[in-house]
């Protein structure tokens, strides 16, 4: 499970309530409330966002056409720190490079590649979201990252082809596209990305400053860090348990971390687990090592939160395929 600001969740509802729908449409099912949605510092998780992308699909007829015209609504500022980074590159070649380096920190689900091709180079994009919502995502985070360069390079007219592998949706304004972009648009093509990119990438950017550059980058790489160091939530309820005690129920744990035990129960077997298991791998995990300890096992089993040594030993034996007697013997023979 990973992270990302509400930002991207901000845009699509606000289109969603364009086209007409419902705000709490586009929000069921993701967990997410008004209120929260209005709290512009707030975290949320991929699979919040895909839920409120699967709804404003499911109200469409063509995903295509409206992840085009949602990604049309994503600018440099939509990206804070990294689009200012963007911004100051040098060069388009050092634009991508950054963008590329630093793409977690962006909104996308698709993979991206720089591909050099018959003395040019593209950007391709792939996605490995099944089904139409796939569809939508893959041409949003295509039309995004065609707004960047629009923004990046100032300009119309540019020498860049954005390519579809599918066919051009019915109903599409394709000019209103194209003038927003700046660029040439081709359906029915043999991947989906850009292409021309080889004559610009080392065109001087108009607002290219490498001082601001730096600082910008610099920021980028404390945020890349601190969103790679967030906790999963078995991670909080594991640090949680030690912290208040192996005898803290999943109630106790739920209320130290701010939610109900349904939401805990919940996010936990997002992550394909339980409490039942995290409780297990934290206790067992402490009786390895007290297994170590000239200690008697009732002891052990009293600082676990076991009844007696006969429930411990029950209990380790169904979890690790041993009696705590013979891992006892075992790691005394290894040492």
């Amino acid at each position: 499970m990973t992270f990302r600001s509400i930002t991207s969740v901000q845009i699509i509802v606000a289109h969603g309530i364009e086209l007409g729908i419902d705000e709490n449409v586009l929000l069921q099912g993701s967990g997410l409330t008004s209120a929260q949605l209005a709290d512009h510092e707030r975290l949320i998780e991929d699979k919040q966002e895909l839920q409120v992308l699967n709804n404003l699909m499911l109200t469409t007829e063509c995903p295509v056409k409206v992840g085009m015209e949602l990604g049309c609504r994503y600018h440099l500022t939509s990206y804070g720190i990294m689009g200012y980074a963007l911004l100051a590159s040098s060069t388009a070649r050092k634009a991508i490079e950054l963008g590329l380096r630093y793409l977690d920190l962006t909104y996308v689900f698709s993979q991206i590649t720089l591909t050099e091709l018959n003395d040019d180079l593209s950007l391709r994009f792939s996605c490995d979201i099944a089904g139409e919502l796939g569809e939508l995502v893959l041409v949003r985070d295509m039309l995004g990252a065609a707004m960047i360069q629009r923004e990046v390079f100032e300009r119309n007219g540019l020498p860049i082809k954005l390519q579809f592998m599918s066919p051009q949706p019915v109903g599409l304004c394709l000019e209103d596209i194209k003038q927003k972009l700046g660029a040439e648009i081709q359906f029915n093509a043999n991947y989906n990305g850009f292409s021309g990119l080889a004559p610009l990438l080392d065109l001087p950017l108009v607002k290219a400053n490498e001082a601001t550059a730096r600082l910008c980058e610099a920021q980028c790489s404390q945020l890349l860090q601190q969103k790679q160091n967030w906790k999963p939530v078995a991670k909080l309820v594991k640090d949680t348990l030690v912290h208040l005690g192996l005898t803290a129920s999943m109630e106790d744990i739920a209320q130290h971390l701010a939610r109900t035990t349904r939401t805990l129960h919940r996010q936990l077997k997002l992550e394909q687990t339980s409490w039942r298991q995290v409780r297990d791998d934290v206790r067992f995990g402490i009786a390895e090592e007290l297994l170590l300890k000239p200690m008697q096992l009732d002891e052990i089993a009293e600082r676990l939160g076991f009844s007696d040594g006969a429930n411990f030993s029950h209990s380790f034996k169904r979890c690790k395929n041993i009696t705590p007697s013979q891992y006892r013997k075992q790691a005394t023979k290894q040492r």
